[in-house]
């Protein structure tokens, strides 16, 4: 049931062979795990992992695309958009990330990571509402640090949260990171430029957000409130503010892969998949001094650990407060670029030739043909062969 973790250099090579995907769907491991779990699994685990084992299956729908120039046709099948899912999640991130970069405000933005006392852990893994809480404290944190050299004039800050519940390891560790902007906007919609923030302040200011809010969901628990108190004299007990000069953005063109990079990732990838022999999984990380640790779990032990990770239903992961938040994003347009946005399935299927691919076999500009949301079905018109209807044209090359 124990992890084993063995230490590497940064030079150690290795090739993936695996996905997440196949250690579920091999040996029936997830029909067994449900079994063994049924009555501690979350309704939504079950959800995202049945859409994760069905990824780019046929029965999920797919494109059809026709060439012109040599008569193929490509068929790309739907995603799956499981929150556990590898493929999809880097696919969302990378979109998510291009998009974002063009919509930040053209200040100097920090990229900061913000950690709670492992005392809580559990209390939030128990509480998920939690989550939310520790994400409203980030950016009261950060406003407060802000302004706390302005006697009377109050900033607000522009803020990305993303919140990771998973640690590198896969482990539980709930902590935040932060696209910020470095200093915030006046009542009066100037942005206030500050390079230099107070560290120790900002602790302190996170700190104390945190477990005032904390203690505030749970008024009459008195363990709880003794548990706060406790923490609430040791400033240095887990509270951390990583914000490293390293960590400042002032090219907003560069931040889509920085972003991809830091701040929004699986808790494990395909590429971290280093070994699978039927009964167990090992994988890999590298830890702040690049070096390499690899993790054996049982695989059902690496099951449990990859979907303890997947947030209740409807939960945003990503949250965008004070000058960012869409009730006030407006007030502060001389600085902004454009607004965020995200291709939609109808703006997908409207520019369907803008986004088809090139030909396998040619090279040249393949044509939307048609959608399916699953397989044909026995009685379609065209028959119940994807040769059959793919595309108008391509009746007489079939017999």
């Amino acid at each position: 049931m124990q992890s084993d973790i063995l230490s590497y250099g940064p030079s150690y090579n290795y090739k993936p062979t695996i996905t997440v995907k196949s250690i579920f769907t091999d040996n029936n491991n997830w029909d067994a795990f449900q079994l063994s779990e049924k009555a501690n699994l979350r309704d939504v685990e079950i959800k995202e992992v049945t859409k994760m084992m069905t990824c780019k299956d046929a029965d999920r729908g797919f494109f059809t695309y026709y060439c012109e120039n040599c008569g193929t046709v490509a068929t790309v099948h739907f995603g799956c958009n499981s929150r556990i899912c590898t493929n999809c999640g880097k696919n969302h991130t990378d979109k998510w990330a291009k998009s974002l970069s063009k919509a930040l405000f053209n200040v100097p933005h920090r990229h900061a990571v913000l950690t709670i006392s492992d005392y809580l852990w559990s209390v939030v893994r128990e509480n998920r509402f939690l989550f939310k809480v520790l994400m409203d404290a980030a950016i009261a944190a950060i406003n407060d640090t802000i302004s706390s050299k302005y006697r009377n004039r109050r900033l607000v800050a522009g803020a990305v949260v993303v919140l990771h519940p998973f640690s590198k390891n896969m482990g539980f560790n709930p902590h935040l990171h932060i696209l910020v902007t470095e200093g915030g906007f006046d009542t009066k919609g100037n942005f206030v430029h500050q390079k230099y923030i107070n560290f120790r302040t900002m602790r302190k200011t996170w700190q104390y957000q945190v477990l005032t809010r904390f203690k505030a969901e749970f008024p009459n628990d008195m363990v709880f409130s003794m548990l706060v108190h406790k923490l609430f004299k040791k400033y240095s007990e887990g509270f951390y503010v990583h914000m490293p000069e390293e960590s400042r953005i002032t090219n907003t063109r560069k931040i889509a892969k920085y972003v991809a990079r830091y701040i929004r990732h699986p808790a494990v990838a395909n590429t971290r998949l280093y070994k699978y022999d039927g009964k167990s999984v090992t994988f890999w990380y590298k830890d702040d001094k690049g070096v390499k640790h690899f993790v054996t779990m049982e695989v059902r032990v690496f099951i449990k650990s990859l979907i303890q990770h997947i947030p209740d239903r409807n939960f945003k992961m990503i949250r965008y407060y004070g000058a960012y938040s869409r009730k006030t994003k407006k007030i502060y347009s001389g600085y902004l670029q454009r607004s965020i946005t995200q291709t939609t399935f109808d703006n997908f299927i409207k520019n369907t030739n803008k986004w088809a691919p090139n030909c396998p076999k040619c090279g040249s500009k393949m044509i939307f043909d048609r959608y399916e949301k699953g397989p044909p079905k026995e009685n379609e018109a065209f028959g119940n062969k994807l040769p059959d209807w793919s595309h108008p044209m391509l009746s007489h090359c079939y017999s």
